[in-house]
């Protein structure tokens, strides 16, 4: 990671955020946050099947983005750069006011979250966003998208807030990433940082970094997550080889991901900006599963495992005499030597026995037992 700024490299900050009653944390589950963006289309009909569709794939929890396009750009200034990225619909300004839901709508889907069981969570796109998250009920947590990550003008007043804080790093050196953390952490917030890039969607694998999402939990002592948008079928590596979504899930979790967001979507095949690289309602069940499997796979606990019980007894070795030990005789490192199977006095211990005596007779190639001692 570039812009490494030694200072900030702290100790534990919060080993876990809290998003109403889901636990963020190295000792929690994995969760996988299915993200709504705009792919409602600006209905709250559509925004309720989303929310439907993704709890019934089994998620705990579902995000929104609340937009307020004139207190987030500059209209004229948006329609010269990004005009072209988003040309079907003039600009990104369009876009938004084409796509985006009511507060009034954000209300609604918070009842509705609150009705059948699955957490409300959304991105405010401003601080007068947040504050209106605040004055309906949808400030549980906040996420900070990658292209307000350095907003600290914004961040801090959100801070300020004292709710848990989801925030994404695309686009965003480390020193920037360090100015954020400062401000968040002088107003006490539970945070948590998103490993992301911003591109829709990654062309290969050189653009993923996933050694990022270890860097940042060392450097910031936080919680760590990945903001993902490579498609549910995967991407092709440079060498052709095609790297399945599963595989990146799993390279994620194995670099200390808590939690990974993906767009996702009713239809794959709708003509908007996203559904091409979101996930649908059986994509999502099947993503949810393989975060339970990866998990599950890196349990750092060490210890002789059931399934390794059958071959630790003929692996391991025992204590076996390299000739004839006389009774009364006192035992010496010389005599002694390890073999298979690990049934009798565990070669570990050698040290223990040198300096008793042989209580019987120890024939050479002798497994010897501790009644064979004193």
């Amino acid at each position: 990671m570039k812009n490494n700024i030694k200072e900030i490299k702290t100790p534990v900050y919060r080993r876990s955020i809290q998003i109403g009653k889901i636990i963020i944390g190295e000792n929690s589950p994995v969760l996988i946050i299915p993200e709504g963006c705009d792919n409602h289309h600006g209905s709250l009909a559509r925004a309720k099947e989303l929310t439907h569709s993704a709890k019934e794939a089994g998620a705990k929890i579902i995000k929104f983005q609340l937009h307020l396009p004139d207190e987030e750009m500059d209209k004229k200034l948006m329609a010269k750069t990004s005009a072209k990225m988003f040309k079907k619909w003039g600009d990104l300004y369009g876009f938004i006011k084409k796509n985006l839901l009511s507060v009034e709508a954000h209300a609604e889907l918070i009842r509705y979250c609150r009705k059948i069981g699955i957490q409300y969570f959304c991105t405010p796109f401003s601080l007068k966003a947040a504050e209106i998250l605040k004055e309906i009920g949808g400030d549980v947590a906040f996420k900070i998208g990658s292209g307000e990550t350095e907003d600290l003008p914004m961040i801090e007043e959100v801070a300020k807030m004292k709710k848990p804080m989801i925030i994404s790093t695309g686009m965003t050196t480390g020193e920037e990433i360090n100015l954020t953390v400062r401000a968040v952490k002088k107003y006490k917030t539970p945070f948590s940082l998103a490993h992301c890039i911003s591109a829709y969607p990654p062309k290969n694998e050189t653009e993923l970094h996933l050694g990022v999402i270890s860097e940042l939990k060392e450097r910031y002592g936080v919680p760590v997550g990945f903001s993902d948008h490579t498609p549910p079928g995967g991407i092709k590596a440079k060498n052709g080889r095609l790297i399945s979504e599963d595989e990146i899930i799993w390279g994620a979790i194995g670099q200390g991901a808590c939690y990974v967001e993906k767009h996702f979507t009713l239809d794959r095949n709708a003509k908007d900006a996203d559904s091409r690289f979101s996930h649908d309602g059986k994509t999502l069940k099947k993503l949810i599963q393989t975060a339970e499997a990866a998990k599950a796979a890196m349990n750092r606990e060490r210890d002789v495992y059931d399934c390794e019980k059958g071959v630790w007894i003929w692996a391991k070795r025992s204590l076996f005499a390299v000739c004839d030990i006389p009774a009364g005789m006192k035992i010496k490192r010389a005599m002694l030597t390890s073999k298979r199977p690990g049934v009798g006095i565990r070669s570990k211990k050698y040290k223990e026995i040198i300096g008793k005596t042989a209580k019987n007779n120890i024939k050479k190639n002798q497994l010897i037992e501790w009644k064979d001692l004193k």
